[in-house]
């Protein structure tokens, strides 16, 4: 008995209604994943950048307006987070109660912010290609495998080696997944290991420092000397690749490798270079650190997008060395099941 129209309908509409309620459903998880993102790695950064910016903001249109911020408002930017809230406090309220002038100090930290959210904002997106290889090479080989189960006749009746195989194979493209998923994150940082990934950040500050000190009248060696202290509470292998004198350049350096870390060392010799000249000529040398931190900040962008343009080719490493071999496998042993079992090996 053909069914009825009434009946065709309903089949299609309930298939519609699933459609998007399934389509809903993800966009649900999304914005949950997205949020639960947020407390963690760079998501975890650019919230926190977030909130600096739009501190600095309102503490800037205070001054402009002609007003001061009150002490409890001036005083959160104590609580920002590491190394914020050290440098912003410190700086800011040096330049505050020696007379010197704020605003320039405070729009420049309020740019850095911004720059360096804008900066990972655009390496997560070139990113998420290899985030999405990443899922797929995780949920690829057990469907594969469970797609054997269901096409090939005989492996029902060997089910725990059929397991015990799809299990191998998950397990291989997890270890794919979690690479890939290594090298997204590793490139998003321009190359840089974790442990160093702070001294974007902490490279930034440590100029931005220098600058108000040397602006609220501090000599530059003194300057430097209480640069090279915040640094060393932040990241101290930086502070030894910068050295802490100012006349002495170290002789252990990062310079063997290019890459991020060599520009990043390579701006404290610019400042310790700009510092030399101002005490031997009586010049100032805040135009010329605020060149070096201007050209920092398009070196950041360029190895991150150098590191990015290379996460494709570099990603086909775990494809085949792991899911390729994991698919192979299935497939060879699917076969050979499927062949003891119809008597034919």
């Amino acid at each position: 008995m053909r069914p009825s129209l009434f009946a065709k309908l309903t089949l299609v509409t309930n298939a519609v209604f699933c459609i998007f309620f399934l389509l809903l459903g993800f966009g649900v998880i999304a914005g949950e994943l997205n949020r639960f993102g947020a407390n963690f790695g760079i998501g975890k950064e650019r919230v926190q950048l977030e909130r600096v910016t739009r501190l600095l903001q309102e503490i800037e249109e205070t001054f402009m307006a002609g007003l001061v911020p009150r002490y409890e408002r001036w005083r959160t930017l104590k609580d920002l987070p590491a190394p914020w809230g050290n440098l912003t406090w410190e700086s800011l309220e040096n330049l505050r109660t020696t007379g010197g002038a704020i605003l320039p100090t405070l729009r420049r930290l309020k740019i850095l912010a911004q720059t360096h959210r804008q900066i990972l904002s655009e390496a997560k997106a070139k990113s998420s290609q290899a985030w999405a290889q990443a899922v797929v090479c995780g949920a690829m080989t057990p469907v594969f495998g469970f797609t054997l189960y269901w096409l090939l006749p005989g492996i029902s009746e060997r089910l725990w080696s059929w397991i015990g195989l799809c299990t191998l194979g998950a397990g291989l493209s997890l270890t794919a997944c979690i690479w890939l998923v290594h090298l997204a994150e590793t490139a998003r940082w321009g190359g840089l290991p974790k442990r160093c990934r702070p001294w974007i950040l902490v490279t930034y500050c440590a100029g931005e420092k220098f600058l108000a000190f040397v602006r609220s009248g501090t000599p530059a060696d003194l300057s430097w000397t209480k640069v090279l202290q915040f640094i060393s509470d932040e990241a101290p292998e930086l502070a030894l690749d910068w050295g802490f004198s100012i006349w002495e350049t170290p002789a252990d350096r990062a310079k063997s490798a290019p890459g991020l870390r060599s520009s990043l060392t390579e701006l404290g010799e610019r400042i310790r270079k700009s510092a030399q000249v101002s005490l031997m000529e009586g010049s100032p040398c805040t135009e010329r650190v605020e060149t070096a931190l201007s050209s920092l900040s398009q070196e950041v962008k360029s190895h991150i997008e150098r590191e990015l343009s290379l996460l494709g080719t570099r990603a086909l490493k775990p494809l085949f060395l792991l899911v390729a071999p994991a698919l192979l496998g299935l497939l060879v042993s699917g076969l050979g099941i499927c062949l003891l079992q119809s008597g034919a090996i």
